[in-house]
């Protein structure tokens, strides 16, 4: 990479990594030892100012009385309504205005695209640069008739009403078979000076490109296509464009534009100066943003951001594109590719390029500085799942994401000044009375859970702290709901040893989270937002010996990967898991009896209530017993509008028949099991969930920093797989 570019290195003992566009890149590790806090934060400040003087950016909601299911798109058709896309197959119209309470639906083609995949659905959309004149509009998506084929096809507006699309007049102009449900790209858009229509597609799925389509030329996977639609070459319902560079190369596919993409979620045109601008979202270590052109090559799987991933790989060019920007996985894990402002509301912000990540919600900017070099700054963590941005026709940049609103991307009075009132040692703060005897401040109540997650078999002690005269509020089902400045307070612990507190705050715009890590002494904790990973043995059952091991303190950024707003951030604050015991001991009871919780009903029997039983309470019902540990340690993910890539519901509350787990074909490959399925009943040994929870290589689950199996969960699961009719 080059010195432009905001860099942070790796010293990790493996690279174990989970494979998806969305959420399965998260490492279960990051690095063996990483820059200091002061450094990382120190770099950015320096390379913002050198581009321009720091501001601050933030985010207001556009729309606040309307909600999207998964909106995938947001555009124009040159005039003053906005087009958002659900990726279900919904197209929805509007007036661009923030008192705007209705939508019209201007298409709906859901019987034909196929959501299996978390990644398949309507994926892309755009207008003709003539609409206005002939009333055309371009789509892709994930066919559901035919399976695994991705279509970019031309619709047309009704001719006796103009203002809606026409679901009869489709038109395919090109299909292309996907050999698995992720990777698909998605994005299409019109080029602004030439007309012609780009089409981004990856891959094709899996990890480390199979198929190897990155450096294949003769297959339009792993790459960014341009073709003219106005116009037909024998044998197809388009053209392809004379300069295409690949066009004129034996054995290439003309349409390539670019290739050496991983998958290319988002990209877009800076209307201003017509450059393309790409998020690829990578697989080990990077995800990166490119400035796209003719002919150029960007190096997967040779390359990953500049970085060699596979040596033996042979490059289709001569050379390869390097990224102007890339971030690490402590950082991030799925690029959302962005816009340049270009808008008239604020001109300080023009010229910035403006993209995030899905997963920790994380927004940078890039910019040029005095020197000509690119800037990339990380200038907020919002909190949410940002799936996609967008602009209206004044060049205003909107951002969409999954909890269903539309914000709008505005100036803030001052930069975000990430954990910055946070002491950087815990022996500075409220939470300890004494932290060299380890002795919780009183300020903070503890509590427990029926049903822990698994981290790697360390003892776990958990704490609130609310502000003064406020309250949690109790709620029947989901999480509760907690005040701003609620500290939520996670002790991880081996025997005497103390390795990690984890702290999630609740603030007006969401929530922060800071990892503090032990000395090895136990004597004090050190804030490190970037993470860290510390040595670690542990006893090898039935042996009298030890195994080093690794314990992975998580960034603020993959914290937040986790802690999503579809699952209501604070994970274990839920009447299941706090429901422990019957009578006035009960810890709900006691905390409304010291005016902690409100809203419990006057009715509430703890008997009756909702209650986990333990995973491992083999007094429990199997089938209790096994979807309790699969909420508890899935379900954050894998629910509805969650992070998760497959498309699964591990939800206690849902069937196990609405689960889609049974008999389902794995969506990301099998991982060489013959016949394999998500769950295979009565077949353990075929079923994908429990090989996942049984494997510490790719494929890993749950991916949130462990490198250690649960081999209590794993029995489990095996018992209750056996038992499930076939």
């Amino acid at each position: 990479m080059g010195d432009n570019q905001l860099r942070y290195w790796f010293d990790s003992p493996a690279s174990l990594w989970i494979d998806s566009m969305y959420w399965q890149k998260l490492a279960l590790f990051v690095a063996a030892s990483l820059l200091a806090t002061s450094s990382v934060f120190a770099l950015q400040n320096q390379t913002a100012t050198a581009a321009r003087d720091l501001e601050g950016v933030g985010l207001e909601q556009a729309f606040p009385k309307l909600r999207f299911n998964r909106p995938v798109h947001i555009g124009h058709a040159g005039d003053d309504r906005l087009f958002v896309v659900e990726q279900h197959g919904v197209v929805h119209v509007f007036q661009n205005d923030a008192e705007t309470s209705q939508t019209r639906v201007f298409l709906d083609i859901s019987d034909r695209v196929c959501r299996k995949g978390n990644e398949e659905g309507l994926i892309g959309f755009a207008f003709h640069p003539n609409f206005a004149d002939n009333g055309q509009f371009f789509v892709h998506y994930s066919s559901l008739k035919k399976d695994m084929h991705g279509i970019v096809a031309r619709y047309r507006v009704k001719q006796d009403d103009p203002t809606v699309g026409d679901p009869d007049s489709e038109e395919v102009i090109l299909e292309q078979k996907q050999p698995f449900r992720n990777h698909n790209g998605g994005t299409i858009a019109f080029g602004p000076t030439d007309g012609y229509l780009y089409i981004s597609f990856g891959d094709g799925g899996k990890a480390n490109d199979p198929l190897g389509s990155g450096q294949d030329l003769s297959t339009l996977l792993g790459a960014i296509l341009r073709i003219d639609v106005d116009n037909k070459d024998p044998g197809l319902n388009y053209a392809i464009p004379a300069d295409n560079v690949f066009a004129s190369r034996d054995g290439a596919r003309g349409e390539i534009f670019a290739c050496g993409l991983r998958n290319v979620w988002r990209f877009s045109f800076d209307r201003k100066t017509g450059e393309i601008w790409a998020g690829d979202v990578g697989q080990d270590r990077f995800d990166e943003i490119d400035l796209v052109r003719n002919g150029a090559n960007y190096g997967w799987n040779r390359w990953e951001a500049g970085e060699s991933f596979r040596k033996k790989v042979e490059l289709a060019t001569d050379a390869h594109e390097k990224p102007i920007a890339s971030y690490g996985r402590q950082w991030g894990l799925s690029v959302t590719g962005g816009n340049v402002y270009r808008g008239k509301k604020y001109p300080r912000l023009d010229g910035s390029y403006f993209y995030g990540d899905y997963l920790s919600g994380n927004l940078w900017r890039i910019d040029k500085n005095s020197d000509d070099q690119y800037v990339n700054t990380l200038v907020r963590r919002t909190g949410r799942s940002i799936a996609a941005f967008g602009e209206d026709s004044d060049g205003e940049v909107f951002l969409l994401s999954f909890d269903g609103k539309i914000y709008r991307i505005v100036p803030a009075d001052q930069p975000q000044d990430f954990l910055a009132d946070w002491p950087k040692k815990l022996s500075d703060t409220e939470i300890f009375a004494n932290v060299g005897k380890r002795k919780m401040s009183d300020q903070y109540v503890a509590y427990s859970v029926n049903a822990p997650f698994w981290s790697d078999g360390a003892q776990k002690q958990r704490y609130f702290r609310l502000p003064t005269d406020t309250s949690i509020t109790y709620r029947a089902d989901g999480t509760w709901e907690v005040p701003v400045g609620t500290e939520i307070v996670k002790n991880f612990r081996d025997r005497n040893r103390m390795l990690e507190t984890r702290v999630i705050k609740r603030i007006d715009t969401g929530w922060e989270s800071a990892t503090y890590i032990w000395d090895k002494k136990s004597t004090d904790a050190t804030l490190r937002p970037e993470g860290l990973h510390l040595e670690r043995w542990m006893p090898v059952k039935g042996q009298r010996q030890w195994k080093a091991t690794t314990w992975h303190g998580p960034s603020s950024s993959e914290c937040a990967a986790c802690h999503v707003d579809s699952a209501g951030y604070v994970l274990g604050l839920n009447t299941a898991q706090l429901n422990d015991i019957d009578g006035e001991d009960n810890q709900i009871l006691k905390w409304v009896q010291q005016g902690l919780v409100s809203g419990l009903p006057e009715d509430f029997d703890s008997k009756t209530a909702a209650r986990h039983c333990s995973p491992h309470d083999e007094s429990c019902d199997l089938d209790q017993r096994a979807r309790v540990l699969l909420d508890v340690n899935c379900a954050m993910c894998h629910r509805p509008n969650g992070p998760g890539n497959a498309s699964i519901d591990l939800r206690y509350a849902t069937s196990l028949e609405s689960t889609k787990m049974l008999n389902e074909k794995p969506a990301q490959g099998d991982f060489g099991i013959a016949d394999a399925r998500i769950i295979a009943p009565g077949q353990p040994d075929a079923s994908l969930l429990l090989h996942r929870m049984n494997t510490i290589s790719n494929g890993r689950m749950p991916n949130i920093g462990s490198n250690v199996i649960d081999q209590k969960a794993v029995k489990l699961l095996r018992e209750w797989i056996n038992s499930i009719d076939q």
